[in-house]
């Protein structure tokens, strides 16, 4: 829920400044400067959209020499191209076609070259890959380029909307000064804006708000129309015996439904309290293609489907995990960790032991806020 209105919350492309009470004109700078990218990118669509439409009326109107334009945008060669052949047009033919199609060609490259200088003025961006989540970006940028601590860039990256639908070829802007930090998502090389992609998810909001809202006004309906058919029925209630037995079995299916709905509930709160996780030999999840875990680096997770985190515990009720080494599928626990390792701390999100004999293990949760807002979860072993 956290992550959904971090998108809704989100005006354009701008992410807001994480400051507390404090002020960076060099931040709030270069904050203007993605914005301005953003700006620029947006125009370069537009052309390229342009430009996307004139081809194919150049295509159309017999114009097949350009071949098959990619990304909307021509390539060296069918500029070339097209170059030549307005050269040697006579009359108004395609003439004024192609005029317009190099122009916006022009337009486009002119757009992507201020696009450029811009970028020049801003520390290097990240390029998103497959996978990778605004959260960890940041908390990377803090801690290992801005030599923060973990508490304090977790409280300045809480502080912000972070984006959490990246797509692959965004490009993540982090600034920070004084104790100032900025992001900022712009769309670098990506097929789609980051604005279409809010606008997107916020679309499938509203679908599902109007779709619960027309079920709301039916069961409102059907209810008005059963207490005038009760109403009706106690009236006749002598001569309607039999009408009366079948209100009262749509009555015990009304409660059972009611029951339902409650134990829906129930579980919906449940499992929006929990921490999902499995628990499992490191080697085994790596191969299995879960987790990866690099010696020079922090473990993290791959795959996130509900189906591969099997176990949860409910963080209103409890606070530790316990497993065995059979349940893990080792002889003998020696070492255990938690994956993602950059998210999760020893002795401070989390403590855990092992038994004497090495047959048994548990993981004591000391951060729930955070376990809570992450999800899932694997617990290494050896």
């Amino acid at each position: 829920m956290r992550r959904l209105s971090a998108i809704l919350m989100m005006f354009g492309l701008v992410l807001t400044l994480s400051c507390g009470k404090k002020e960076s004109k060099e931040v709030s700078s270069q904050m203007e400067t993605a914005q301005k990218i953003a700006k620029l990118e947006q125009d370069v669509d537009k052309r390229q959209e342009q430009m996307n439409q004139l081809l194919q009326k150049y295509v159309q109107e017999g114009g097949k020499d350009v071949g098959t334009v990619m990304g909307q945008s021509l390539t060296p060669e069918q500029k070339t191209l097209l170059e030549q052949k307005l050269q040697k047009e006579q009359g108004i033919g395609y003439k004024d076609l192609i005029t317009d199609i190099l122009g916006r060609q022009k337009e486009v490259e002119d757009l992507r070259v201020q696009i450029q200088d811009l970028e020049k003025k801003l520390p290097s961006a990240v390029v998103v890959k497959p996978g990778q989540r605004h959260y960890d970006i940041a908390m990377n940028f803090l801690t290992k380029e801005k030599g923060l601590d973990p508490a304090t860039a977790t409280k300045l990256v809480q502080r912000v909307n972070l984006m959490d639908e990246l797509v692959p070829g965004f490009k993540v802007w982090n600034f920070y000064d004084n104790g100032v930090y900025g992001t900022f998502v712009t769309q670098g090389d990506a097929s789609i804006s980051p604005y279409r992609v809010i606008q997107r998810a916020k679309q499938q909001l509203v679908s599902a708000k109007n779709k619960a809202i027309s079920q709301r006004d039916s069961l409102a309906k059907d209810k008005a129309t059963l207490t005038e058919q009760v109403t009706d029925l106690e009236k006749k209630r002598d001569q309607l015996n039999q009408d009366v037995a079948m209100l009262q079995a749509e009555r015990e299916d009304l409660l059972k439904k009611m029951n339902d709905l409650q134990n829906l509930s129930d579980d919906l709160k449940a499992r929006l309290n929990s921490i999902f996780y499995k628990v499992g030999d490191r080697q085994t999840m790596v191969k299995e293609g879960l987790v990866q875990d690099p010696w020079y680096g922090q473990p993290r997770l791959v795959k996130f489907d509900e189906a591969d985190f099997p176990d949860h515990l409910d963080l209103r009720n409890g606070d530790t995990i316990t497993f065995t080494a059979q349940q893990a599928g080792v002889k003998e626990i020696k070492k255990i960790k938690i994956a993602p390792g950059v998210t999760f701390k020893i002795n401070v999100d989390y403590t855990y032991t092992i038994s004497p004999d090495g047959l048994a293990g548990e993981v004591k949760i000391l951060n729930k806020d955070k376990f809570k807002a992450e999800r899932t979860m694997v617990i290494l072993i050896n």
